[in-house]
């Protein structure tokens, strides 16, 4: 375990997530809390990482806070979340209405702002009441890439959901598949109800 000094604090580094030419990610813990540390190699990642949190931010989307900024360094440390993803939850049982309350508000934020995310529920927790963004990807907005005609399928139990389930590990139940024209009921029944 490596410990690394950043803004007068201690980190211990326990786990390495992810680690390429650009960016080592590990989670680190602080006083019985777990964060997201990452020490970036790349100036122009660790610029574009700071880009997308501020982006994503002025847009009014919930994502998980920056802790610390070691510009010298090229350090970035955010909170981490143990709560389940999205997709997780969804393997287990029907996703709670408050996530699909929760996934529009985000949505809306997009809109308005002229952005999209990438809409994938292992990209999404819901801590409490409030759901946040895990994902790093942000991008101009695209009406094939948004949630109303991409992402949503992936939020109720469809083929593609299904499919995507299957590729991420989990085990699948093909009693509760809903059918296409059931698919497509239940999306036009959440966009009408939460858009």
């Amino acid at each position: 375990m490596e410990k690394r000094i950043i803004k007068r604090y201690e980190y211990e580094l326990n786990e390495t997530i992810r680690e390429d030419a650009e960016v080592s990610i590990f989670i680190a813990r602080r006083h019985e809390r777990i964060y997201s540390f990452r020490e970036y190699h790349s100036a122009d990642a660790y610029i574009s990482d700071i880009a997308k949190y501020k982006r994503l931010q002025k847009a009014g989307i919930n994502v998980p806070k920056l802790i610390a900024n070691d510009r010298e360094d090229r350090i970035l440390i955010f909170e981490r979340f143990t709560e389940e993803t999205a997709l997780s939850v969804m393997a287990k049982r029907e996703l709670p209405e408050l996530y699909f309350q929760q996934i529009f508000n985000i949505y809306r934020f997009c809109r308005f702002s002229k952005i999209d995310i990438d809409y994938m529920p292992e990209n999404f927790i819901l801590k409490g009441t409030t759901l946040y963004y895990i994902g790093d990807d942000t991008y101009e907005a695209d009406v094939k890439h948004n949630l109303e005609n991409f992402g949503l399928r992936y939020w109720v139990y469809s083929r593609e959901a299904m499919d995507h389930l299957q590729s991420k590990g989990y085990t699948v139940d093909s009693k509760r598949l809903l059918s296409e024209e059931e698919t497509n009921k239940r999306i036009v029944l959440l966009s009408v109800t939460y858009w």
